[in-house]
């Protein structure tokens, strides 16, 4: 693989040691930040303080050293535990300040993971299956929808653009030279230079898109603002990222068996083998089940002690004399 013409990507996960690895092996000029969907759900898990995690979001989001420092201080006071825990995760891993790409505005993974969910304790084959229907579906909808478009970029960047391109209207741009300008707003004045794409405010940077500072000198020296977004953005680009077709996969009966020669491949195909796989010691964690098993009905454990559902004898914290008094006295 040659990474040297690899463009720089950026990587979300859930930080697992593995992961870390094979990125940093296999994309070494890549950037690798932590989604913050499960850094939020870690710290409610530890903390249960939803004011922890409202308030880690908002030092994620945060765009000055000033603005982030206040957030991380309001955490250290609210629970001086919870501002050790977070020092384990970098603050350039989750944190926008921080981080040394681009990552869009997206600080947690956006894909609706509820489907691979239902999916992923099935065997290996119906798992395969049910992600390649469903990408199946997501690209042919996104490319219906796609057909109905008329603008310079995808409906989210441009709306996004029509909004700062509105509140550049009421900036004033003072022009230091060809690339440079001041923009005065009710707020501190922001430095903007068109020939970087940068902006002292760090919207432009973050989000690959101009914010509102580069709009108003953007288009105080007569240039066109949807020029300075980034190709990813563009309806184009999106109508070639869903151009590809998903082939279907033929019924299993038509598969060739493993050693014999594809009748329907040329002589130069690869044939791609499982990985070796060495079984780990000790118990496996979960065991996979099939489809049948999705809608057989659970058992309900009950209580021969007190008579109740829900648990058994052993876990039993009913005092005995309630579970007495559920039975009739003996007559004698």
């Amino acid at each position: 693989m040659n990474s040297e013409k690899m463009p720089q990507l950026t990587f979300l996960s859930d930080g697992q040691k593995g992961t870390l690895d094979a990125v940093r092996r296999k994309f070494p000029n890549s950037c690798h930040a932590f989604c913050m969907r499960y850094l939020s759900e870690s710290i409610s898990k530890e903390f249960k303080n939803s004011r922890l995690v409202h308030l880690l979001w908002k030092a994620a989001y945060a765009t000055t050293m000033t603005a982030f420092k206040e957030k991380m201080a309001e955490i250290e006071e609210a629970s001086p535990e919870a501002a050790k825990w977070i020092q384990q995760f970098p603050p350039s891993r989750w944190a926008l300040l921080y981080y040394k790409g681009t990552r869009y505005g997206h600080l947690s993974s956006n894909i609706e993971d509820w489907w691979i969910l239902d999916a992923r304790e099935l065997p290996i084959i119906q798992v395969v299956e049910q992600i390649h229907n469903k990408l199946t579906s997501e690209f042919e909808d996104r490319r219906t929808r796609s057909h109905s478009w008329f603008s310079v970029l995808a409906p989210s960047a441009e709306t996004r653009m029509r909004e700062v391109i509105s509140r550049a209207s009421t900036y004033q741009v003072l022009q230091s030279d060809e690339v440079e300008f001041e923009v005065i707003s009710a707020e501190p004045s922001d430095i903007v230079n068109i020939g970087k794409h940068s902006c002292s405010c760090r919207d432009w940077q973050l989000y690959g898109l101009p914010c509102a500072h580069a709009a108003a000198a953007i288009m105080s020296c007569r240039k066109d603002v949807y020029a300075f977004a980034e190709k990813c953005f563009t309806f184009a680009s999106y109508c070639e990222a869903y151009s590809e077709e998903i082939y279907p996969i033929p019924q299993k009966i038509d598969w060739n068996k493993f050693g014999e020669a594809p009748s329907t491949l040329n002589e130069d195909a690869q044939v791609v083998r499982p990985p070796k796989f060495r079984r780990p010691p000790g118990r496996p964690e979960k065991k996979r089940i099939c489809v049948e098993e999705l809608n057989r009905e659970k058992h309900t454990v009950h209580c021969s002690r007190c008579n109740q559902t829900g648990h058994y004898k052993t876990t039993c914290k009913a005092d005995i004399m309630k579970g007495i008094e559920q039975f009739e006295p003996c007559r004698i």
